[in-house]
């Protein structure tokens, strides 16, 4: 076994979700720029006098039932949060980040596998020179590209180089809530801001840690004959080369879409100030989680080395949506044609300030 230790420290806003989207007054209330996660079950237990129905004989929900008193009782909540959602409607909704059963934020190592997978497929491709044409692609949304995946790392689950690397978990902050916030983000145009959506995020600057092992005794001579994935054996031995090269290519066409977009000044430097980041070789930046795009979690570029096969498989799979009023999308444009940023909003305008997942990743062996 050869075995890492992992250290990630986000960058920018990060969301991994965990399914669930709390709804305002049910699941968290607001308080000065605040968020609170109820304690349901304790403030309806403090509560039991103000439990009545209306006048249409509906309850009220948990958060109806708080005073402003009620604020500086910890008790009442299971955690509080920098920031707020934009509604204040009854029943908002905010996108839910994944907790142990402490409410302690974590990062599920098939996160990180996932994104190290993308890069080792995208970095492996000119080695491996898999054939690229419609079939290779498949007609299923769910399993695009499976063809492509077999020849990169074998034929199946059985067979595939990636058994050979274990992710763990990533743990961080040891307190309920602590090291996230709530994140306002739309997606983005390089003219427009639209599709508002609220989410619990890391924070910048935010430190887990956890490990990486890669099984040797899957590329030893007995299990070779079987496996056949020992030539590549390198690619898991370059995992942060191969990380950060895929990630500075799409960082050099980021800093080109946010040149060209409006009120994207923040995230315009923020990309080139990665562009020019020195970093050692054990070390990688990484975009993970909600917010990646689809540059960061597929084949990308491999894909559109043909034009007319790219543009006959975004049709195929409706991957182009826009307006009504938008012009009809030609072979060679430009794809994705949006981005999901972070935004605040200065002056009633809204603002881009930083992009969602990026994170700096160092393994030490």
């Amino acid at each position: 076994m050869t075995v890492y230790s992992i250290t990630l420290h986000t960058l920018t806003p990060l969301h991994i979700g965990d399914g669930m989207e709390l709804h305002q007054d049910f699941d968290f209330s607001v308080f000065r720029g605040r968020t609170y996660r109820l304690n349901e079950d304790a403030i309806l237990l403090a509560k039991p006098t103000a439990l009545h129905p209306g006048r249409d004989g509906r309850y009220p929900p948990p958060g109806k039932l708080l005073t402003e008193a009620d604020y500086q009782n910890a008790n009442l909540f299971r955690y509080t949060l920098p920031g707020a959602p934009r509604s204040r409607l009854v029943d908002a909704r905010l996108k839910s980040f994944i907790k142990d059963v402490y409410d302690r934020p974590y990062i599920p190592g098939s996160s990180l596998k996932g994104a190290l997978r993308t890069a080792l497929a995208w970095t492996g491709w000119p080695e491996v020179k898999p054939y690229l044409e419609r079939n290779a692609i498949g007609r299923s949304k769910s399993w695009a590209g499976q063809p492509l995946e077999k020849k990169l790392f074998g034929k199946d689950p059985n067979h595939d180089l990636l058994r050979a690397l274990h992710v763990s978990d990533l743990f961080g902050p040891q307190q309920p809530g602590q090291g996230l916030l709530i994140a306002n983000a739309q997606v983005l145009t390089k003219r427009s801001a639209g599709s508002p959506v609220e989410l619990e995020s890391l924070a910048g600057d935010v430190a887990f840690s956890g490990s990486i092992t890669i099984d040797e005794t899957l590329f030893s001579a007995l299990a070779e004959r079987e496996l056949g994935f020992s030539n590549r054996h390198h690619w898991l031995d370059e995992l942060t080369q191969r990380a950060q090269a895929h990630s500075k290519a799409r960082l050099r066409q980021l800093v080109e879409w946010f040149e060209r977009a409006d009120g994207c000044e923040d995230v315009r430097r923020f990309y080139q100030n990665l562009v020019t980041a020195e970093l050692s070789p054990n070390q990688a930046l990484m975009q993970i989680g909600w917010g990646a795009g689809w540059d960061g979690k597929t084949f990308w570029t491999r894909l559109q080395t043909n034009p007319q096969l790219f543009e006959q498989l975004v049709q195929d799979f409706r991957l182009h949506r826009a307006g009504r009023n938008s012009p009809p999308r030609k072979v060679g444009d430009p794809f994705p044609r949006s981005k999901r940023a972070a935004m605040i909003i200065k002056d009633r305008i809204p603002r881009a300030v930083a992009p969602f997942g990026w994170a700096l990743v160092e393994l030490k062996k």
